[in-house]
């Protein structure tokens, strides 16, 4: 079976409920057609279990270039990085509840 996803914002318990519904199997597909990130507290730690999964595809959403835009080097899109830039990203993603999302990426581990 082929399911397909969006949107899912970070909302955890929204996504566990969608995963229980659908009884994901090993010979299933997901497709997640962007935005696992932003608004909700969880899209990292969602982001990463879609990651690991050998039968999930993830499409970039706006709210995941919008995170990479406003993190810079080495992770932008872009030539222009320049401090300005970079800030004028940062208060745009915020703007579109990237602040929570920003706030767990800077715990992670190297």
């Amino acid at each position: 079976m082929t399911y397909v996803m969006s949107d899912i914002h970070g909302n955890k318990r929204n996504f566990d409920s969608i995963l229980e519904q659908i009884d994901l199997q090993p010979e299933d597909e997901l497709y997640v057609l962007g935005d696992v990130i932003d608004r909700y507290p969880d899209g990292i730690k969602i982001l990463r279990w879609l990651m690991k999964r050998p039968n999930t595809w993830v499409l970039l959403g706006n709210h995941e270039y919008m995170m990479l835009r406003a993190l810079g080097r080495p992770y932008d899109l872009y030539e222009q990085t320049d401090e300005l830039f970079v800030a004028e990203q940062q208060q745009l993603w915020y703007q579109n509840g990237g602040y929570v999302t920003h706030k767990h990426w800077k715990r992670l581990r190297k």
